[in-house]
């Protein structure tokens, strides 16, 4: 059985800055910061990376009993600034996995840097969660590469699935292509987060794709 590992913020949806906001108003209500600092790179991080350097920027100690209050904060919030910011669902998404969901041979999992838990609240929220059997997330991990080792090894442990039985990771970033190399998977990119071609195709994918609106194209892809 073949296994798609699909990024989620700028792959399958936006969501307006969600997160950003999300955070800012925890830092506000549960540290204590006034002027909350958010000058940090989010495209491709893990949240495990990415938290522990916002807790730093703004002098929170980063360590596990904050990190534990900030995400638990985070989580209580994420759904209601959801409904907020709004965001959608990105071009061609929705008829594609519905397409996939329809092939006994394809299994469609999310791999991704946010939190397991925040992933699936926006996935309920975009109604996509019953697309995919697992959501791996970047809860433990620095580098994205460790998340798609670990991914990796979760699959052959609980599956018996190995890489060459087929692996593509699908995202919109640099990170998400160099992880999937790492495990020995294809990508398929799309340039509909931050990332242009030029940036996606020297980074390595395999093919890459303005969005997913071409769904025969890259349904074909996928699945041959």
């Amino acid at each position: 059985m073949k296994t798609l590992l699909f990024d989620i913020d700028g792959t399958l949806i936006v969501t307006n800055d969600t997160g950003t906001q999300a955070l800012e108003t925890v830092l506000q209500s549960s540290f204590g910061v006034k002027r909350p600092c958010m000058d940090v790179a989010f495209g491709g991080r893990t949240d495990f990376s990415l938290l522990n350097e916002v807790l730093l920027l703004n002098d929170i100690t980063p360590n596990e009993a904050n990190f534990l209050a900030f995400t638990k904060a985070y989580r209580n919030l994420l759904p209601q600034t959801l409904s907020e910011c709004g965001g959608e669902i990105l071009p061609g998404v929705v008829e594609l996995l519905s397409r996939l969901a329809k092939c006994a041979e394809i299994r469609c999992d999310v791999m991704t840097g946010n939190l397991r838990d925040t992933a699936t609240q926006k996935l309920d929220h975009f109604g996509l969660t019953h697309y995919f059997d697992n959501i791996f997330g970047g809860d433990f991990d620095v580098d994205r590469r460790h998340l798609a080792r670990r991914t990796a090894l979760f699959l052959r442990g609980s599956h018996g699935h190995e890489v060459k039985d087929g692996t593509i990771v699908i995202g919109d970033t640099p990170a998400d292509i160099t992880c999937g190399l790492d495990i020995g998977a294809s990508v398929l990119a799309v340039c509909t987060g931050q990332f242009n071609r030029d940036s996606l195709e020297a980074a390595g994918a395999n093919a890459v794709h303005e969005d997913l609106s071409d769904v025969d194209t890259v349904f074909r892809w996928l699945t041959e």
